[in-house]
């Protein structure tokens, strides 16, 4: 990340609230086993929030795959990956609001 310009220093992980899923427009999961625990936890009024974020993206993998069995190639593909998405996530973003 670092030799892209994306410093993770300060970054944090925490566990979806259950008031996440309304709270947010998008809770997005990484693979379709985090898709499906997070529909079940958001239950039917909010699982509209829930949804595979490489849906935004136009590789054609609908998961993101696990890095560290890739090795430094594994962690560069999942870089391209998630970075073609966030780019179409943007866009989707945009394109909804007219911004």
């Amino acid at each position: 990340m670092e030799r892209r310009g994306v410093s993770l220093r300060d970054i944090r992980a925490r566990k979806v609230a259950q008031d996440d899923f309304s709270r947010f427009d998008y809770v997005l999961a990484m693979d379709r086993l985090n898709l499906h625990m997070l529909t079940e936890d958001a239950g039917e009024d909010d699982a509209e929030h829930v949804r595979l974020f490489l849906e935004f993206g136009s590789s054609g993998e609908t998961e993101v795959p696990d890095p560290y069995y890739g090795g430094g190639a594994g962690f560069e593909r999942v870089l391209d990956l998630v970075e073609e998405a966030s780019r179409g996530l943007l866009k989707s973003l945009r394109d909804r609001h007219r911004i």
